[in-house]
């Protein structure tokens, strides 16, 4: 789970902006953001699976994932949707060629040959992927468990939201809402200052937790979906902030919580190549 807006700006001096909280249980190992061995993509990763909520590659490559799995914690080592970022960035197809060749296959070979025990055992997300050198962006939306359908549409240029149960641009949810007007306030500021003004952009107001129920910080205890591990943590592990440039400079800052619930920031720039 967790919470995104973002601004696909056309003919404006950032191509792309966008704010991230990644939400998870406790339980789950999360690491921060860092570069894979080849030094090509940039990401965190859940230990479990390998997988990402949220990567960059220095081709240009961009994907970010809301997964309604994540609130179940149905989290399988070496699968899982969170491994579609992950394999967008390491492709070399283009999003719409992705999304119709590589996710729309996947999902009907895991229904339809007996991959799943249970269709309730299959995933439902949204998932954004993005190429900025061909000014490229399509939205990947399997909205049942049961079923393989798979929409997938091109991201009109403007300020968005992603929800993992609504999708793209929810009109039903208060946090996606209030995200969306909270985050068009700041649109003008961020990236257009120093890195180090990145973190008071997002510092803002998603990283406040007495936002309530409808704050984008979300912290709370509840009982574990296992019915085994007892009261957890869920809630806010992570903030992403990026700044993507036309001239393809890339700004990004992350606030993220270690294993021992302190929280730390750290931030990268580099150029597209």
């Amino acid at each position: 789970m967790g919470i995104v807006a973002f601004n696909w700006a056309e003919g404006n001096n950032n191509q792309l902006t966008l704010l991230m909280n990644r939400e998870n249980w406790e339980n789950r190992v999360i690491s921060e953001a860092s570069w894979n061995g080849n030094g090509e993509i940039l990401s965190g990763r859940c230990e479990d699976n390998g997988g990402t909520w949220f990567g960059i590659s220095r081709g240009g490559r961009v994907a970010f994932l809301m997964s309604a799995e994540i609130l179940f914690d149905r989290v399988d080592q070496n699968t899982g949707s969170e491994l579609y970022p992950i394999e967008f960035l390491e492709s070399n197809r283009s999003p719409q060629d992705f999304a119709l060749h590589h996710v729309a296959q996947r999902e009907e070979e895991r229904h339809y040959n007996g991959e799943l025990d249970d269709p309730a055992d299959g995933w439902s997300y949204s998932l954004i992927v993005a190429d900025m050198t061909l000014n490229s962006m399509v939205h990947i939306r399997k909205p049942s468990q049961k079923v393989p359908i798979v929409i997938i549409q091109p991201v009109p240029f403007g300020v968005h939201t992603l929800s993992p149960l609504e999708g793209l641009d929810s009109t039903e949810s208060p946090r996606d809402l209030c995200l969306k007007s909270l985050f068009s306030q700041i649109i003008p500021d961020l990236g257009n200052n120093e890195q180090a003004h990145m973190d008071d952009s997002a510092g803002r107001f998603m990283y406040d937790a007495n936002g309530g129920a409808y704050g984008v910080f979300r912290q709370t205890r509840l009982n574990h979906p296992s019915g085994e591990l007892g009261m957890q943590r869920f809630g806010t592990t992570s903030t992403t902030a990026l700044v993507v440039k036309r001239t393809r400079e890339v700004m990004l800052f992350e606030r993220y919580m270690d294993e021992n619930g302190a929280w730390k920031t750290h931030d990268f720039a580099f150029n597209i190549q």
